[in-house]
Order: C-alpha cells, then structure tokens, then sequence
C-alpha cells in the first residue's frame, strides 16, 4: 500500500527591536498524505441502492457478513500557520515570552477523540463528506510566559538568604474552543455503513444566545429521514474557549556549600475560570446540546526539594 508521506514548510523573520527584544513573524504548513486512517468497511450498501428488505443481499459481497480494510493509507490532512512572537531575553531579573498562532487544519479522517465519533467513516462510496475541520483544529492561540526575580533584599547577606531571591513565573493561555459534529443517535439507513451517522441541517445552529443549558440551536437538527445519510459536515460547530493562568513561586536556600533546598508553590488555573468541554452532540439524547463537564478547577501545590 501508499506509504505516509508529510510536506512540511515554513518561513520565518526575525528582527530585534531593541537591544534583548526580538519579533518573530512566520509562516509554517504540513501537508500530509496516504495517512494510515481507521478501518474501513467496503461492504456498505451503495446509496441508490438503500430502501427496506434484505440489506444483506444488496451488498457488494453479499456471501460476507463484513469486508474491512485493516488500516488503509487513504487519509489526507493540510495544516496551515502563521504566527507572531515576542521575545525579551533575560535580562535585570525578567524574561517574556508571548506567541499568537492563527491557524487552520483541515482533514478526513475521523478519529476516536471527536465528540460522538465511532473512529471511522460515514458513506464508504463519499469521502468527500469525511473531510472538514480536525479535532485538533485551533484556529486562534496566544499564550504568555514570564519569569521575574522579585527585587527585595537583594543585597547580600542574612536578610537576603531569608527574605531575598524568590523567584516567580507566570503562564497563561488562551484558546478558540475545540470542534464537534453532531451525529444521529439512531441509524436508520439500512446500509450497514462504516461509521456514525451525522445528522441533517434545517436551520441555523447559531441562532440565540450559547450557554451551559443550550450551547447552540438543537432546533437546527434532526435526524435523517429513513435510508438517508445525513447532510451535516464535520465539525461544523466550536466548543467553549479556554482561558488558562498558572503562576509559580520559588526560592532556593543555600544550607551548605554542598546542599541546596528549594521551595515551591504552584497555583494551577489560578483564577479558577470555568473552562467547559463539549456539550452533547447526539441527536435524540436527552441532554443534546447541554454541556455538562468542565476542566480541572484551581489546583495548589507545594513542593520541597533537596539538591546535592
């Protein structure tokens, strides 16, 4: 079979604005193609053939109850970039680094992360449906790092090695949400298909206000009449966004020559924003488009450490 191939780019300028701070624009892709995908039925029932009765004998090789192609390098995905950063080297206690990726990651491979997806296909006879957003499609990402050397006590001696060189970090994030495709929860095609069936598309999903409750239109959606495949694309619809900020405070005592202790606290989603995942994407569920899981909450932790 094809053997996987990637074509990567990438295309980047530099310049330093001033003296420890650097701007950084670039361009980067990863065209890949003859991916290894999920297995494949090819033993589906071609469309104009779907009706009620005996599927079975319709089938291509009606004397088999499935034909499957084990891992078929049939996938293709396109990853396109841009981003810009900047950057102050460490310089009177102070580093910064921020970074914004404007992206765009398209494929038709479905894989077993995406909300409601059985890992495979849904018309073996039309890939052309399989192919939309990934499940890893960002479009927009900026994360922020520091690292700042509290200026007190900074003289040596013993108010120093008590109050003195503490050190702190902070990093935050922040990120479009992820995509979803909302299926059917019932498959009523009678084609023995590969994968889950994506619902149909009636109306607008965008329409009113998103929340935990109703984070788009399930009006917009029904399930496909009987031996119809639906006509909703891929990932169509975007989750919540994530807002991240973690923040660190250490200092390191010197009890001998040799031995060193450090302290450590870490607060992670310090502002303990409420970051949900994706609400349900089932047509005929009862909780079809509520949300009801979130990231973790505010974490703390403290750490000692003995090094030699």
């Amino acid at each position: 079979r094809d053997t996987p191939e990637s074509y990567q780019f990438n295309l980047n300028i530099q310049t330093e604005i001033r003296p420890g701070l650097l701007l950084e624009i670039g361009y980067l892709a990863n065209l890949s193609r003859h991916l290894t995908a999920n297995d494949l039925s090819i033993n589906q029932v071609r469309p104009e053939l779907l009706s009620a009765g005996n599927a079975q004998a319709r089938r291509p090789f009606p004397q088999f109850n499935n034909v499957t192609m084990v891992n078929p390098a049939i996938g293709s995905s396109n990853y396109h970039a841009g981003f810009v950063k900047v950057e102050r080297r460490f310089a009177r206690g102070l580093s910064i680094l921020a970074h914004y990726t404007y992206s765009a990651f398209l494929d038709d491979v479905e894989s077993f992360t995406e909300i409601g997806s059985t890992g495979s296909y849904m018309d073996y006879y039309n890939r052309r449906l399989d192919r939309g957003r990934s499940g890893s499609d960002i479009p927009h990402r900026a994360v922020f790092s520091g690292v700042y050397d509290l200026p007190f006590f900074r003289r040596p001696g013993w108010a120093h090695n008590v109050f003195g060189g503490w050190r702190t970090g902070v990093l935050a994030s922040v990120e479009a949400g992820a995509p979803f495709t909302v299926f059917s929860s019932v498959n009523n095609t009678n084609a023995f298909p590969a994968g889950g069936l994506r619902a149909d598309v009636v109306g607008d999903p965008s329409t009113g206000t998103p929340s935990i409750n109703r984070w788009f239109n399930t009006d917009a959606f029904r399930a496909p009449a009987f031996f119809q495949f639906g006509n909703a694309g891929r990932s169509i619809l975007r989750g919540p966004g994530v807002v991240n900020f973690d923040t660190n405070l250490m200092k390191n005592f010197a009890l001998t020559e040799r031995f060193k202790l450090e302290l450590r606290g870490e607060l992670y989603n310090a502002m303990n924003h409420a970051n949900f995942g994706l609400p349900a994407a089932s047509v005929g569920v009862p909780a079809f488009g509520t949300i009801r899981s979130a990231r973790a909450a505010r974490a703390i932790q403290f750490a000692a450490r003995i090094t030699f």
